[in-house]
């Protein structure tokens, strides 16, 4: 699985050699002096190869079979993540909207090995993060997971490598919530799991306010990296106030 198709690192070369001058290979060779080689393509043409690549990877999304779409991830994390930027977000979610991405596993991929990735190594991270953060609101349930998912290898950091970005997960967190559906539920708690490592009080907060919208499996993953006692308490609550509302419901 952590293998790339060494054909597509081809196509990805065969695109910059078509690009390659002999004037700008010769200037940056005497730029740096010999130590480093060069090909000889303008920083505009490294765009629009990796520009076409990424369409390519794209492309793989709306095949039926999951190792096509997996190969579309792997090829965007791992050859193309340095080219991608808030820019390239607008053809993201259309594969949601298109239903190119319609389940746990693909999404999940994507939110880990593509988002997640693009923002570790942006310029300007929480930029990055709220642009995805929008998706929150969205129609589609998969990319409104994503607003979540996106960020569960950033958020047990909470604000320490990304200044703002705990505030940003509860709020997204805050929208997926109020949908009972299973994978959102799901999402909310995997995310806030890992933030309860670097914002317990804040993660408590939250699942004391919601605890009448989050499914069981949703606390369960909340507090699953919490203390025993904040993880009883915390469960005990959900239980009530659920069982609260079902009587409410019957009178």
């Amino acid at each position: 699985m952590n293998a790339v198709d060494p054909r597509a690192i081809a196509r990805l070369q065969d695109a910059l050699d078509a690009r390659a001058t002999g004037k700008s290979r010769a200037f940056w060779q005497k730029y740096l002096k010999g130590n480093a080689t060069f090909r000889g393509v303008p920083m505009a043409g490294v765009r629009v190869a990796a520009s076409a690549q990424t369409k390519a990877a794209l492309r793989l999304f709306e095949e039926m079979p999951t190792e096509d779409k997996l190969a579309g991830v792997l090829a965007l994390s791992e050859i193309l993540v340095p080219h991608l930027s808030k820019n390239n977000l607008p053809s993201f979610a259309r594969l949601f909207a298109r239903g190119h991405i319609a389940d746990w596993n693909i999404c999940d991929w994507f939110c880990v090995k593509v988002l997640g990735k693009m923002v570790e190594h942006a310029d300007e991270p929480l930029d990055l993060a709220e642009a995805i953060s929008t998706w929150r609101t969205a129609k589609p349930l998969w990319q409104r997971r994503a607003a979540c998912v996106a960020f569960v290898n950033h958020a047990k950091h909470g604000d320490a490598r990304i200044d703002g970005l705990s505030a940003l997960v509860l709020q997204n967190a805050d929208a997926l919530v109020r949908d009972p559906d299973r994978f959102a539920q799901t999402g909310v708690g995997w995310v806030l799991r890992e933030l309860s490592l670097a914002d317990r009080k804040a993660v408590v907060a939250f699942a004391e306010e919601h605890g009448d919208r989050l499914s069981r499996e949703g606390m369960t993953y909340i507090v699953e990296k919490m203390p025993a006692a904040d993880k009883k308490r915390l469960l005990n609550l959900r239980a009530a106030r659920a069982g609260s509302s079902k009587t409410t419901s019957r009178t």
